[in-house]
């Protein structure tokens, strides 16, 4: 049975927003990136947009992403054998394929040319070997955003560890993933504990019968508790830096962050955005393909101009790359699905527009 099935014309349409939506935060978070690389002192006002809109409301993208996966996986579930081995299949051509793909690519160009400006180099490459830059493990992947992959990955393979603790103890499972990610240490572990709070409670509203839109009557509050989570956290970084609680603010800021965007997808303007829900269908290729083209367009700035300082130019840098790697990127991806969709199908592990 199709997941589309399962779910209302308005909540699907509002997923398929926020693929597109999430994927232009996901390369929003990266354009810091052409800061760090010219400005030697970053102005404090410029600073201040960094910290709210780079490092929490951006950042966003990486729990709606967890949860949405696990909420539409979960839908479709079965618990035998042979729907296991057909799903790990599935997702080894979907995800794990795609994933060592642009990582040997990317392992390629290092090796070619002694470095991938702003990803990595020769160095470190042979310090820490081939095959950590090309899995990801215990390190984060060559093409570093893509260790959502990795991760969501394992945790489709982990599916009846999460589907046993949805049968027995739902709403208490929450509780013990939020407990896991709170508390347990992350350092040494192969993949991000948020990825399994999210995932899961994706998956147990999914399994339960929630209705998505239930919290609709609620929209006003839900934005109220995610404006005070982002103005405690932004204020905790910018004036503390990060002290030992700066993670229990930050970690709430993208539960409540994560309820406010559903939220605000209720609203026609977003939620049925007829721009967002065009590009849906490229947006994992979009996302496959960012961090390259954002690398080399920040490394290419230098033989244009500097942006070297002043809170506006910053601002107005990282909107540019945000907007033209994203208009590069789709461009790249539908010219390929209609002009030669057999590149497309290998590219995104023979996922179809």
């Amino acid at each position: 049975m199709s997941t589309r099935t399962l779910v209302s014309s308005d909540i699907s349409k509002r997923f398929d927003v926020l693929r597109t939506l999430l994927v232009i935060f996901v390369i929003g978070v990266h354009a810091e990136k052409g800061l760090q690389a010219y400005y030697k002192e970053i102005p404090d006002a410029l600073r201040a947009v960094l910290i709210v809109v780079n490092h929490n409301i951006f950042r966003l993208c990486v729990p709606v992403f967890f949860f949405i996966s696990g909420y539409l996986f979960y839908l479709t579930y079965k618990p035998t054998l042979d729907a296991y081995r057909k799903m790990a299949l599935k997702k080894t051509r979907t995800i794990l394929f795609p994933y060592l793909l642009f990582n040997a690519i990317t392992i390629a160009l290092i090796l070619i040319f002694n470095k991938a400006p702003y990803m990595g180099d020769i160095n470190g490459l042979r310090a820490d070997g081939i095959l950590k830059y090309l899995l990801g493990v215990y390190r984060f992947p060559a093409v570093y955003p893509l260790w959502f992959l990795r991760d969501i990955y394992v945790y489709f393979l982990l599916a009846p560890v999460f589907f046993f603790v949805i049968k027995e103890i739902p709403r208490l499972g929450v509780l013990l993933f939020w407990a896991v990610w709170m508390f347990v240490p992350q350092q040494g572990l192969a993949v991000e504990l948020s990825g399994a709070f999210f995932f899961y409670t994706g998956g147990m509203l999914a399994r339960t019968g929630v209705d998505l839109d239930a919290a609709r009557r609620y929209t006003w509050l839900g934005l109220l508790l995610g404006l005070v989570a982002l103005a405690a956290v932004s204020w905790v970084e910018y004036f503390k830096g990060y002290p030992p609680y700066y993670h229990m603010f930050y970690r709430h800021d993208m539960i409540f962050g994560t309820l406010a965007l559903w939220l605000l997808t209720g609203y026609p303007w977003l939620g049925r955005s007829k721009f967002l829900l065009g590009l849906s269908g490229v947006s994992f290729f979009v996302y496959l393909t960012h961090e390259p083209v954002l690398s080399y367009l920040i490394y290419g700035t230098r033989f244009l101009f500097h942006p070297t300082s002043g809170t506006w130019v910053g601002i107005g840098y990282m909107a540019l790359l945000t907007g033209l790697t994203f208009a590069l990127c789709t461009g790249l991806g539908l010219l390929l699905a209609r002009y030669a969709p057999a590149v497309y199908a290998v590219a995104t592990g023979s996922r179809r527009r």
